[in-house]
């Protein structure tokens, strides 16, 4: 930890020394580049997004802010995924099929609006990872910021580009978050084949990609933050590589896109039937038209029951579950890393059954480790502490022994161990979790597990079971069941032994609402030496 706290500030300082004023002369005074636009674009296109912004109303990141014909990059907004998105020029896409003249001017005077705003380095502006998503989708809309554009404006827009890849370029070595680098990393490709490069000159670039990818990727391709919002970002650059690669080199396609398949395969496995990866480790609602677009470019689909980068996943007819073990990710990765340790999210077709409650919302940002914390998933804890801790940086770091996890191939079962309280309170906790019924029950139990020749226990083993959005529980009035009705109208049972039941509020994050008010089941029993606590979901 020390280490990567020395590593991590010595990159913030070199590059503070590379953005500060007595350097950056060394990223102007470039030949601007003629570019031919050749970058892929698959993602869905909305004609009425580009209509809207039009009209001063920029929905982004589920956030809808209204100008009243101001310049959005003159209007302050304090929400950073509106801001990030709004700076990225993602929504360029929008603008890509528009056939009148109007429309394709207003998309390169906003261009070159954030030009005249931000041709100085600035912080919030010229992020290492924004500002190479900026110049990817410049790239890929070049043909309509450049046609019956003026010569200067298009020598403006070029030489932007110049600058910021260069600036890219100085800063990746230095790169203080990973994922920054990666994404960095990917544009000098993406650049080289819009330029006319060589094949010569792009094979060397592809190489030191592929060679980042298997660095930053775990042995199931999945990135190393265990995020599946990170996994779905670096998919959504990779695939249009991959597009555009593949009309110049068959073998090089072939080899980035080996390693694409497999961040394919491995966000297929953690996403539910609801269409949406699980709430973990920084993730939360994710667009649905987007991920729909960016796996259908995969070539492969998880099939059975399987391990993915510390998550357990087992299917049976509609019921799906992912349990997530705890393993925490090496520190560098792990800034917005969960406490989930045996966490679980379950589905049943099309419907969330259990889940958890996602990272905090950007209004309330600055509160984000609550809701990093055991309590914000469905995971069993001690006196309600959390299977890990959060460092000053915001670092997540694990409590005792590396986690253990056994998937059933054959049957739909997961068990897992943890050793996260064993310092605090001497045991571990043990779930195993199974799919019966043609994937209508879900039968869950936590056990005790004791090790040496401890002979008193203090604390409260708590259990907490956090329903899908609108979901109504209802504890019976002998308090020998809840039931559960969801907002499709399908109708759950919830029993229980070994603890007291009772119904308290939640949430979970939605891209459109912010929060959806919501219900979590809670257990809670005295620890003793083996306490087995059981728990049955069982649809009606």
């Amino acid at each position: 930890m020390n280490l990567f706290r020395s590593w991590r500030a010595g990159s913030y300082i070199i590059d503070r020394v590379i953005t500060s004023p007595m350097f950056r002369w060394t990223w102007s005074g470039l030949s601007e580049g003629e570019y031919s636009g050749a970058l892929r674009e698959y993602r869905p296109v909305d004609a009425e997004t580009a209509h809207e912004m039009r009209a001063g109303r920029y929905l982004l990141a589920s956030k809808l802010v209204d100008t009243h014909g101001v310049s959005p990059f003159a209007t302050h907004v304090d929400h950073l995924s509106w801001h990030n998105e709004l700076h990225g020029f993602a929504w360029l896409r929008h603008f890509g099929e528009a056939r009148g003249l109007e429309e394709r001017e207003f998309a390169r005077t906003l261009v070159l609006d954030w030009i005249g705003r931000n041709s100085e380095y600035n912080v919030d502006t010229w992020g290492l990872g924004l500002s190479a998503r900026r110049v990817m989708n410049w790239l890929r809309h070049y043909g309509l910021l450049t046609e019956g554009a003026e010569r200067k404006q298009v020598k403006t827009i070029s030489h932007s580009i110049a600058m910021q890849v260069q600036a890219a370029k100085l800063r990746t070595p230095y790169a203080p978050d990973r994922i920054d680098e990666l994404i960095a990393t990917i544009l000098p490709v993406a650049v080289a084949l819009c330029d006319g490069s060589e094949l010569a000159q792009i094979e060397p670039l592809v190489k030191t990609l592929c060679k980042m990818l298997k660095w930053q990727l775990d042995e199931d391709g999945f990135y190393r933050s265990r995020n599946p919002a990170d996994q779905l970002l670096l998919i959504e650059e990779l695939v249009s590589l991959r597009l555009t690669l593949s009309q110049r080199s068959a073998d090089l396609a072939r080899e980035l896109g080996g390693i694409v398949d497999d961040m394919h395969l491995a966000l297929d496995s953690v996403t539910l039937g609801t269409g949406e990866p699980v709430y973990f480790n920084g993730c939360g609602q994710l667009p649905a038209e987007m991920i729909f677009a960016i796996q259908s470019q995969g070539t492969r689909r998880r099939k059975g029951n399987c391990a993915v980068a510390g998550y357990g996943v087992v299917e049976l007819g509609p019921g799906m579950l992912v349990v997530d073990e705890g393993r925490v990710p090496l520190a560098a990765y792990a800034r917005n890393a969960h406490a989930s340790a045996l966490a679980f999210e379950f589905s049943h077709g099309r419907d969330l059954v259990v889940g958890s409650c996602g990272p905090a919302p950007d209004e309330l940002r600055h509160s984000k480790d609550l809701f990093r914390q055991g309590a914000a998933h469905s995971a069993p804890m001690i006196d309600d502490l959390s299977s890990g801790r959060f460092s000053n940086s915001g670092v997540l770091i694990s409590y005792g022994e590396k986690p253990k996890m056994n998937v059933h191939e054959r049957d739909a079962e997961i068990v897992a161990r943890t050793g996260a309280f064993r310092s605090r309170f001497g045991v571990e906790i043990e779930r195993r979790v199974s799919i019966l019924a043609n994937g209508d029950t879900l039968v869950g139990q936590d056990v005790l597990i004791v090790p040496g020749d401890k002979r008193k226990l203090t604390g409260s083993l708590i259990q907490r079971f956090h329903l899908a959005p609108g979901a109504r529980a209802t504890l019976s009035p002998g308090g020998e069941m809840i039931s559960i009705v969801l907002q499709s109208g399908a109708e759950w049972t919830f029993l229980w032994e070994a603890a007291l039941a009772q119904v308290e509020p939640s949430v979970r994050q939605s891209a459109h609402l912010g929060y959806y008010n919501t219900q979590q089941i809670v257990l809670e029993a005295e620890l003793e030496k083996g306490l087995e606590v059981s728990w049955i979901f069982t649809k009606r």
